[in-house]
């Protein structure tokens, strides 16, 4: 029913437009021309100007022409560093960039495939519920767009995300709440040769606050991760200053919450124990879902999955998705896999089959055809 050369076309038309975090304004536009074409009524809110960026979410509408209760499909519209100048190419079965950036498949992908299917319904006229499409800027940055979206503008309570790596098939029913850690020791500069016992370092403080945390995966629901340790001088001062950022994710909010505290316990105690000082902030980026598999969207995407001949599986995964800030404001939403793999490397690509698949079962979803 899709049209696969136009869907490889246009995937790897808007892979080649520019579209980093926070930089989303041309592909912003091209997506407004091509869903006003597609008869939808399309508003850009004003998330950009909040975040510092050059576009905001778009919005868009289209009446039903059948007695349903209205549909809600989302992507974003960012992509990870290095994301500009992508050169997209068929490999084989695949399509690939030329090696020095990514894709953009995460999350062109969703793009493309939602256009499709909307290209799709007016072409075979198909009948179909009220829709609702929201493309999301920043979504990169720990869900930043979506986080401002005015969430009472959308009226579907059933949402569809595509955005989750893994078979087109598998549907997201469980996403992690995230925290993040940003400390700064300080401790006091002293001569390296001369004199280091009058010296505290920061950066020993930092290693040892390490050291006494549970890192990587701590269970199956709980993962922890220090991103970065940031500290400049010369060899022969003794540092008196360096900053450590980390974060804690957790499908449990209680694992969480001990997690932190955890975490934020070694920093003190190093500090305490080394005669310095830690600043802490702790910030919550996103609160975690859990739906059933019997929830209207996961079994709306399973029937439609099972009607294209793709294999159903239900899953968790460790990472968020704008699908977070939806289910916490009451809009029950899944995450559908996307078929891209080797996400947010220069090795990022994304199966032909895959691709036609995806869109494919966004028009089973909205059709039953």
């Amino acid at each position: 029913m899709i049209n696969r050369e136009r869907l490889y076309a246009y995937f790897m038309e808007i892979c080649a437009i520019d579209s980093e975090p926070k930089s989303e304004r041309l592909l912003a536009d091209r997506l407004k021309e091509d869903l006003t074409a597609l008869g939808f009524m399309v508003n850009e809110d004003d998330t950009g100007e909040k975040i510092g960026g050059n576009a905001g979410n778009l919005i868009a509408r289209l009446d039903g022409t059948a007695p349903d209760q209205p549909l809600l499909f989302s992507c974003h519209m960012d992509r990870v560093a290095p994301g500009v100048g992508v050169k997209p190419r068929v490999e084989g079965d695949f399509i690939v960039s030329d090696g020095t950036t990514v894709l953009g498949a995460d999350d062109a992908a969703g793009l493309a495939a939602i256009i499709e299917g909307m290209k799709v319904l007016r072409e075979k006229n198909l009948s179909h519920p009220p829709l609702e499409i929201v493309f999301t800027v920043a979504e990169e940055l720990a869900l930043l767009g979506s986080s401002h979206l005015d969430s009472s503008q959308i009226t579907s309570r059933c949402g569809f995300i595509l955005d989750a790596g893994g078979p087109v098939g598998e549907i997201v029913i469980q996403a992690p709440e995230q925290a993040k850690i940003n400390a700064v020791f300080h401790g006091r500069s002293a001569h390296a040769g001369f004199a280091p016992e009058e010296g505290i370092s920061a950066i020993q403080m930092a290693a040892l606050a390490i050291t006494r945390m549970k890192l990587l995966r701590i269970d199956p629901e709980t993962t922890a991760n220090i991103g970065s340790i940031q500290a400049t001088g010369p060899t022969n001062i003794i540092c008196d200053r360096c900053q450590l950022q980390a974060e804690a994710r957790s499908l449990d909010s209680a694992k969480l919450r001990a997690q932190v505290e955890g975490m934020v316990k070694a920093l003190e105690s190093a500090a305490a124990e080394m005669g310095g000082t830690v600043e802490i902030e702790v910030q919550s980026c996103y609160p975690s879902y859990r739906l059933d598999q019997g929830a209207e969207p996961a079994r709306r995407a399973a029937e439609a999955a099972r009607q294209v001949n793709l294999p159903v599986r239900f899953k968790a995964t460790g990472g968020g998705s704008d699908a977070n800030h939806f289910n916490n404001r009451g809009i029950p939403t899944v995450v559908l896999s996307c078929g891209y793999e080797k996400v947010h490397t220069t090795g990022e690509r994304i199966a032909l089959d895959q691709l036609a698949s995806l869109a494919e079962w966004v028009v089973a979803i909205i059709s039953g055809e």
